[in-house]
């Protein structure tokens, strides 16, 4: 086996599942990302993960604190800690405070002023009252290039999503998230790409030049594709062009095609992630591929510590 190959299939990586929606007011845009850090947050904790938050935690600050651990709850056997972070447009300050019903009004403040991104975080404590990785991670950001728009990402660990002890659950807290967002929100795009990309798709992160930048390309929504993955929406714009929920469902690519109430679609190739491999990839490749961003394409990199790629680089 080559060497970088066996090094990259012993690392777990993370994924996420990224949702562009778009408003033609600011309130739009606030209430959808307050609703995902508030509503979602609840939707995604599946195992009442948010009754099990220590109640003992700092006061909300409105200034917010500095570092997390200043607002962080005192650990209690069996209790989780939870967190809010903002960061503000041009400004290197990442702002605190403890995720609890009493963070809302301040959450809402920080969200009205279009911060470049905001997260909730939530894990359980260990034995020795260490934090560790969140168990549930959403997350918002806003750019000044596109005021007309907010991305909603769901975050998830490869291992948590495949593990054989999680994957089941793992997947239907994704699915119930990322359906819960799209049928509430106005979701005009959606992917599921590995987190290094950065907020790109895995196409986006292949192509060369301009065509690579997500921010030229997200308002294409109506008439081009930024890529293409295991979980994806697609608006009601791009669905007509490739010939309809029907035309999708029969291409044999999709093992879910579900019509959403603003038009957009929502795809699920495989009924698990793991089975989204080789021909499933090419076979999503294939039914989109009339309405993909177009751009020359690079090659992968062959340093070790790159997740796999789930794309049809060439042919």
């Amino acid at each position: 086996m080559d060497a970088f190959v066996s090094i990259n299939s012993s690392l777990s990586h993370g994924l996420a599942a990224e949702l562009t929606v778009y408003g033609e007011e600011q309130s739009d845009l606030v209430s959808a990302a307050l609703g995902w850090l508030t509503d979602g947050v609840a939707q995604a904790a599946m195992h009442n993960e948010l009754n099990h938050l220590a109640p003992n935690h700092p006061a909300v600050s409105g200034g917010g604190y500095s570092h997390v651990r200043q607002c962080l709850q005192e650990p209690t056997p069996g209790s989780n800690w939870g967190f809010v972070s903002v960061c503000p447009q041009g400004s290197l300050d990442v702002l605190y405070n403890p995720y609890s019903p009493e963070v809302v009004p301040w959450l809402r403040s920080r969200i009205e002023e279009a911060p470049e991104s905001a997260a909730v975080d939530i894990g359980g404590f260990s034995t020795d009252g260490e934090t560790g990785n969140p168990i549930i991670r959403l997350s918002v950001s806003f750019d000044e290039e596109l005021p007309n728009y907010v991305k909603l990402s769901y975050h998830v660990d490869e291992a948590m999503l495949t593990g054989t002890a999680t994957a089941r659950d793992e997947h239907m807290r994704l699915r119930t998230v990322v359906s819960w967002a799209c049928m509430r929100y106005n979701v005009v795009f959606g992917h599921f790409s590995y987190e290094r990309s950065g907020g790109a798709t895995e196409l986006e992160r292949y192509l060369r030049g301009p065509a690579r930048v997500p921010s030229r390309n997200t308002p294409q929504w109506r008439e081009r594709l930024r890529g293409y993955s295991w979980l994806m929406v697609v608006s009601g714009d791009i669905a007509e062009l490739l010939g309809g929920s029907e035309a999708l469902q029969s291409s044999g690519a999709f093992d879910s095609v579900r019509i959403l109430p603003n038009g957009s679609l929502l795809l699920q190739a495989t009924p698990s992630f793991q089975q989204y491999r080789g021909e499933a990839v090419r076979a999503v490749r294939d039914a989109v591929r009339d309405v993909l961003a177009e751009g020359e394409l690079r090659g992968p990199s062959p340093a070790p510590g790159q997740p796999p790629t789930h794309m049809v680089l060439f042919g």
